[in-house]
C-alpha cells in the first residue's frame, strides 16, 4: 500500500513538505521538500519518536526513542498546512508531525540537525 498526502506548500523552505508518501512496502515515509531535499524515513523510527504526550509526555522536555516494531501506516491524513497525522498499524494513532519533526527524523540529515532527543526538545 501507497499513501500520498498532497501539500499544497510553497517551493524554496526547508521545513514545508511538498509530498508525504507512505511507503508500506518499503517500511519507509518519503518526503519531498521544499528545498529539493528528499527524506526516507524509516516507519519504526516515526513511531518511536512520535511526539504526543502519550509517547513523551506533556512538556515534551525530554524526548525518548519508544521501542516499537511497527514497519505499515494505514493511513495519512494531512493537518492544516504545518503536519501529517499517522494512523500506525500498531494501532497507535494520537501523533501529529509537524514538518520540522518529519525532517529532524531524516537519518540521512543527522550530522546537520544532531540526535533527536536534541533536535526535537521542546
Amino acid at each position: 500500500m501507497s499513501t500520498t498526502v498532497e501539500t499544497k506548500a510553497p517551493i524554496g523552505r526547508a521545513f514545508i513538505a511538498k509530498d508525504v508518501q507512505v511507503k508500506n512496502e518499503l517500511g519507509a515515509v518519503v518526503v519531498a521538500w521544499g528545498d529539493g531535499h528528499t527524506s526516507t524515513i524509516p516507519i519504526e523510527r516515526l513511531r518511536g519518536y512520535c511526539p504526543c504526550a502519550v509517547c513523551q509526555g506533556h512538556g515534551a522536555s525530554q524526548v525518548t526513542f519508544i521501542k516499537n516494531s511497527c514497519r505499515a501506516i494505514f493511513d495519512a491524513e494531512l493537518v492544516g498546512r504545518y503536519a501529517v497525522h499517522f494512523k500506525f498499524a500498531d494501532a497507535h494513532d494520537t501523533g501529529i508531525f509537524r514538518w520540522d519533526t518529519l525532517r529532524k527524523l531524516d537519518p540521512a540529515e543527522a550530522d546537520r540537525w544532531g540526535p533527536p532527543e536534541e533536535s526535537l526538545r521542546g
